[in-house]
């Protein structure tokens, strides 16, 4: 059958859109995307999508460097002018 990892894109609902690709990436984080549809249209996105592909892996690398000196306190201002930063994005 077409269940395996080489399903054709055809039998793929839709493209969920940069947009959407982003917010599963968030939601992915916080550990709230568990619905396997969900995290296939997201996969299927980023497959395709390179620049949604490079962001995510920007803010991957960005969050473990974060989580390797979360042992250090980092001023408010920082988190600050990195979130804006990251909307920018």
């Amino acid at each position: 059958g077409n269940s395996g990892p080489y399903q054709k894109v055809t039998n793929m609902k839709h493209d969920i859109g940069c947009l959407q690709a982003i917010e599963a990436f968030y939601a992915y984080l916080d550990g709230e995307l568990d619905d396997p549809e969900s995290i296939e249209e997201f996969e299927h996105h980023l497959g395709h999508c390179r620049s949604c592909f490079s962001r995510i892996e920007m803010e991957k690398a960005l969050n473990k460097r974060l989580s390797q000196t979360a042992q250090k306190e980092s001023p408010d201002d920082l988190r600050v002018r990195v979130s804006k930063l990251m909307a920018k994005f």
